[in-house]
């Protein structure tokens, strides 16, 4: 990938990834917390499911997330004042 690739992706202003991709693990802890390993399978396969029926609609292959959280409206609590 080169710099001609990335100028079609320009970066989103106050966008935190590291933070989305955290906040999105540590969903996905509480939502299979206590689940046996059948359990956790069958979780995954059915989020899977879904995103492929998603495709299927047409619908883009993204994740998404509510803006304010990730979009830099408020700040970030990990910075220092």
């Amino acid at each position: 990938m080169n710099d001609s690739f990335w100028k079609r992706f320009p970066p989103v202003p106050g966008f935190d990834c590291l933070k989305m991709k955290s906040d999105i693990q540590a969903r996905i802890y509480e939502d299979i917390k206590g689940m046996t390993t059948a359990q956790r399978l069958d979780y995954y396969r059915r989020g899977a499911a879904e995103f492929r029926a998603a495709h299927a609609r047409g619908q883009p292959l993204a994740v998404h997330e509510e803006s304010p959280k990730y979009g830099g409206t408020k700040p970030d609590a990990r910075k220092k004042s």
